[in-house]
């Protein structure tokens, strides 16, 4: 399918970005999202575990009207070489944002089908009367594909990038809206034809239908792992491509970073009922970050499916991981995820506190009783595991422990691991470790 993107007029901005992306998954040392500890002598790393780039990324037709474009894209000198493909009233919408006023169609709004009340959402709940309200204003405009709204001067700058950040986050059915700009009183959009956004939305609809078939009549839980699973299964990371911070981009392209990941998550949980939010924040080293709170049995739980996905150049389709899945705050936060819910470029903002988590009983590995209190219990488990994934090429080894002690005892034979593993099966050609000691999951992975 075409995509277009809308031609973005030239304004003074109060921020660039409600959201810059999450960085680089091989640049996030403390998730360890590639195998790069190779553990035994004369092996090496299973090769091209890297970032897949998009090449070219969006052509934006904002190059070609002296609009700065977005990273990736083509640099505007460049811009008279490539072909780009301009919505057919993009003047309209041009004049529209820049004289501050109109609509871009009469048309209703796109989702009828779509029910979510967003007064039945944690985040909303979380806002004051007057944020409640100017979030229903921007996103009935969003809906409706209006480019400005007025506001009077009660709308403080701040409050405008909190309230559009969380409307941005928490409503994934607007996989039509951008954040690459932020100004008050204007929406941006990456597409505006309300034809094209309801052709897309039926091959959202076509993914999204079998992967609800697959979780019907299952537990909550049961079903966030189907979710979960389709996810990181059916997607590449990838840092810059169009619709990568969408459900468009994780229903239907297979590439997202972050954002999607989170956002696809949010939108089936919408569908079945399951109360979840988005929450954002930071890795260690400042890189912008997105998962879900979720909620099982009446608890809370944290659930990062961008980092149970790891990379792969060659997708290997039994290649998951479950350190994220269901984890309380204590396991993650100021340890894996910092800043949580917190925008810490430009203008700095609180979005909301999330609800806390503070239970492991739906924890993956407690579900699955692959939870282990001493050495020689998890050695066994291990050994068992290595052979049952190795006999079927499945990639990730993984059980968790139950304190830093088992921990500590058990990571420090992982060369011998590594050893009899090879030698029980001649199809494993490395192992590589991938232990993470804030979640106390010690994960092998097996090379072939």
């Amino acid at each position: 399918m075409t995509k277009r993107i809308m031609a973005f007029a030239a304004a003074v901005l109060m921020a660039v970005s409600v959201f810059t992306g999450c960085g680089s998954k091989t640049e996030d040392d403390a998730q360890a999202q590639t195998s790069v500890n190779v553990i035994e002598n004369g092996t090496t790393a299973p090769s091209g575990e890297e970032v897949t780039t998009a090449e070219g990324g969006f052509s934006d037709p904002a190059a070609q009207l002296g609009v700065e474009t977005q990273p990736g894209d083509v640099p505007p000198e460049d811009a008279e070489n490539q072909e780009t493909t301009l919505p057919p009233n993009h003047e309209e919408i041009i004049n529209m944002i820049q004289n501050g006023g109109g609509t871009v169609t009469t048309k209703a709004p796109i989702l009828k089908e779509y029910n979510v009340d967003c007064t039945t959402r944690y985040g909303y709940n979380q806002l004051n009367d007057a944020e409640k309200e100017l979030y229903k204003q921007i996103l009935e405009a969003a809906n409706s594909i209006r480019t400005s709204l007025r506001v009077d001067d009660s709308v403080t700058d701040e409050m405008w990038i909190k309230v559009y950040g969380c409307v941005y986050m928490q409503e994934p059915q607007l996989f039509w809206l951008s954040s690459k700009k932020v100004s008050k009183g204007k929406l941006w959009y990456w597409e505006i034809d309300p034809e094209l956004i309801a052709s897309m939305q039926k091959e959202i609809d076509a993914t999204v239908s079998k992967i609800l078939a697959e979780a019907d009549g299952k537990s909550d839980y049961e079903k966030l792992k189907v979710f979960h699973d389709y996810i990181a299964l059916n997607n590449n990371f990838v840092k810059e491509s169009g619709y990568n911070q969408t459900i468009y981009g994780g229903f239907v392209n297979g590439e997202i970073q972050c954002e999607g990941y989170a956002k696809s998550i949010q939108y089936l949980c919408d569908l079945t009922g399951i109360e979840s939010t988005v929450v954002v924040g930071t890795n260690e080293s400042g890189d912008s970050h997105a998962w879900n709170v979720v909620k099982v049995d009446g608890k809370w739980y944290n659930l990062d499916t961008t980092w149970d996905d790891p990379i792969l150049s060659n997708v290997v389709k039994t290649n998951i991981r479950y350190r994220y899945f269901l984890v309380p705050d204590e396991w993650i936060h100021n340890k894996s995820h910092f800043n949580v819910n917190k925008k810490t470029t430009g203008t700095q903002v609180t979005y909301f506190t999330p609800p806390a988590c503070t239970s492991d009983d739906m924890n993956y590995f407690k579900v699955t009783k692959q939870l282990y209190s001493d050495e020689a219990s998890a050695d066994t488990a291990l050994r068992a595991k290595l052979k049952e994934c190795a006999a079927s090429n499945t990639r990730a080894v993984e059980i968790r422990v139950t304190s830093q002690a088992v921990y500590d005892a058990v990571t420090k034979n992982l060369k011998d691991y590594a050893s009899w593993i090879k030698s029980e099966n001649s199809a494993v050609t490395s192992v590589s470790s991938n232990c993470d000691p804030n979640t106390l999951v010690i994960e092998l992975d097996l090379s072939f």
